[in-house]
């Protein structure tokens, strides 16, 4: 569950962006590399969060983060995702809250993963989206993310070691982000019509703390780079009429920590803090003009985001659970301040 793909709110990173793809592909090309030779001793079974136990406690995972340890080979997870976010203001460059139109999102996004081997799983989420303001809309099937996971580490139950997963995510342009009707201007599509890829790490640990009480944290720390797109009059990076040209989104980078704790067998609390980065978006071609002739702007400047995601879970046994919280910014920088709420389904076969 990556924070920027949710809400298709595009953030960047503090490294520059000829450097870091380079850096993040030589590292992971190493990790993947040392993954595929290391002996079979070290991806040994592990029960620890890998098939939950029958005598619990269990664990949904966090609203946002995504998990540590791949799948049992041939087991699948469901996770049916519900979304609904607010944007009511606009974090300036000095990191002070603007007031600005208010616009709702809707997201319905269905995450299915599959173990294809003791190792390695797969990852296919498509999406629904709907984005109102003003008593305008627009709504259609989003972009479409494919996620294939590698298990780097996996530690015993009763180490300190934690359990090291990295994954490679491709993001498919399938939703609608070009021509869009000039009476939604200011709405994002429902894509953005770009080639995403995205590589990340995350590590996971349950600690016992004693009984049913067990605390699992997680960190995630993804960066993902963007190709560049072909933008025509009214669009996902804004334009106006005759607007033409290329927009190169630039690059994110997040971080999240995350973290739950079981209160009894069947409740667990959770918590995620996440952070994001984007480059600018650089924009070459003819600007066009906006509904009302002023000269349309595409594109947007770097900005940080912080946000948090406090959340219940409440499992019915080791193969199905639920979860739902508040997930809202807390600080940023040129970037949009939301509130939402987000709510799953977690179904473990």
């Amino acid at each position: 569950m990556v924070m920027a793909d949710s809400c298709h709110r595009q953030y960047t990173n503090f490294w520059s962006r000829d450097a870091m793809p380079q850096f993040i592909f030589k590292l992971f090309l190493s990790l993947i590399i040392t993954c595929l030779c290391l002996p079979v001793t070290v991806w040994g079974e592990n029960q620890e969060n890998r098939q939950p136990e029958a005598t619990g406690p269990w664990f949904t995972g966090t609203l946002l983060s995504t998990r540590g340890l791949t799948l049992d080979q041939g087991h699948a997870v469901v996770q049916p995702y519900f979304y609904f976010t607010q944007y009511g203001g606009l974090y300036n460059d000095n990191w002070r809250l603007q007031s600005a139109t208010v616009s709702d999102t809707i997201v319905q996004q269905t995450y299915l993963i599959y173990g294809l081997t003791s190792r390695i799983d797969v990852e296919i989420a498509p999406q629904w989206l709907r984005n109102s303001a003003e008593g305008e809309s627009i709504s259609g099937f989003g972009d479409l993310p494919i996620q294939l996971g590698f298990q780097a580490l996996r530690s015993d139950s009763d180490s300190w070691v934690p359990n090291v997963r990295i994954w490679v995510q491709e993001i498919f342009p399938t939703g609608h982000y070009n021509n869009l009707r000039p009476s939604v201007n200011g709405l994002a599509g429902t894509g953005g019509g770009s080639f995403a890829t995205t590589l990340g790490i995350g590590v996971q640990k349950a600690i016992r703390l004693g009984g049913d009480h067990v605390f699992r944290y997680r960190v995630n720390a993804t960066h993902g780079f963007f190709s560049s797109v072909t933008v025509q009059g009214f669009n996902a990076y804004g334009g106006g009429f005759g607007t033409e040209g290329r927009v190169d989104p630039g690059s994110v980078t997040t971080l999240i920590v995350a973290g739950e704790y079981s209160l009894t067998k069947h409740v667990d609390l959770a918590l995620d803090i996440g952070f994001q980065a984007i480059t600018a978006t650089e924009f070459s071609g003819t600007t066009g003009v906006g509904v009302n002739g002023e000269p349309a702007a595409v594109g947007r400047g770097s900005g940080n985001l912080l946000t948090v995601a406090p959340a219940v879970e409440y499992n019915f046994n080791q193969h199905v659970g639920l979860i739902a919280g508040p997930w809202f910014s807390l600080r940023g920088k040129n970037t949009t301040e939301f509130f939402g709420v987000v709510a799953a389904l977690f179904l473990y076969m």
